[in-house]
């Protein structure tokens, strides 16, 4: 089967088993579960989860042993999409070529449905003790919800590289970090294979986050916001030589060969 046909059927899988873990539903709260879905099936690449189960492929563990946990990391993801969407955050009015959350169902149902897919992602990993306390330090304070108070706070400022390091491993290398751990732990790896994992995925994060400022170049949010970026820190060509080097470096960080991880890193991450 074909790369981007194997990375299809997992997209599949991803798909299936995020609609039963957030159902349509009836009741007094059924708009809640209408307001989660609407975010969480907007068109969207699905890497977090996808990174998941790409390591799970390349040590032998069937995909569905990792659903539950891929599934919560597009949970925790999509929360942090609808918030960043709102007028005190980005104020976004399109997210993937759709009205944002809040522009459709109101502020307060987005702040609501946001709380209720980071809690649902808990609960969804709830009998796995070591992939909750991954996932809340990658989501937490030092990670996630940290990069993000530095994104605002860097608003129409200069900044240096290493405040904006530290940005991006929070806003977005640390759920691609969890990613990687959570498929190292269900696949019971060894201390040293997780820590390497979870270097890679930070380095791929970093390589990651400097593309996506190469692609919104002046059209996004970002720059609307005067927010500091690879791309206003250090210009297009130096930003794709920085992007190039990260993505290398995740790929000689992985701690064995894993063509599956691997095939994904460089199918998301071209520099062009």
């Amino acid at each position: 089967m074909q790369t981007q046909d194997l990375i299809t059927v997992k997209r599949s899988l991803i798909n299936g088993h995020l609609k039963k873990l957030i159902p349509a539903i009836d009741g007094p709260h059924a708009l809640l579960f209408e307001a989660a879905r609407y975010s969480l099936f907007l068109p969207g690449k699905r890497l977090r989860p996808l990174l998941t189960l790409s390591t799970l492929e390349d040590y032998d563990i069937p995909l569905q042993e990792g659903l539950d946990a891929a599934c919560a990391l597009e949970m925790v993801h999509t929360y942090s999409l609808i918030h960043d969407d709102l007028p005190c955050m980005d104020n976004d009015d399109f997210r993937r070529g759709k009205p944002t959350l809040h522009k459709v169902y109101g502020e307060g149902q987005a702040v609501l449905a946001g709380d209720f897919l980071l809690t649902h992602a808990f609960e969804t990993i709830s009998n796995h003790p070591k992939l909750v306390a991954i996932l809340a330090s990658r989501a937490g304070g030092n990670g996630l919800i940290g990069g993000q108070v530095v994104d605002l706070l860097s608003e129409g400022k200069s900044i240096d590289w290493e405040t904006l390091q530290f940005m991006y491993l929070g806003k977005t290398a640390a759920l691609f970090s969890a990613a990687l751990e959570f498929g190292a732990v269900i696949a019971e790896c060894s201390d040293l294979e997780r820590g390497a994992l979870k270097k890679a995925g930070e380095l791929f994060g970093i390589a990651f986050q400097i593309i996506d400022d190469l692609e919104d170049g002046k059209e996004g949010s970002d720059h609307t916001n005067k927010k500091a970026t690879s791309l206003t820190l250090f210009g297009p060509e130096k930003a794709r030589e920085m992007a190039a080097s990260f993505l290398d470096q995740a790929l000689r960080s992985l701690p064995k060969a894993m063509p599956s991880l691997e095939t994904l890193f460089l199918s998301y991450s071209s520099t062009n």
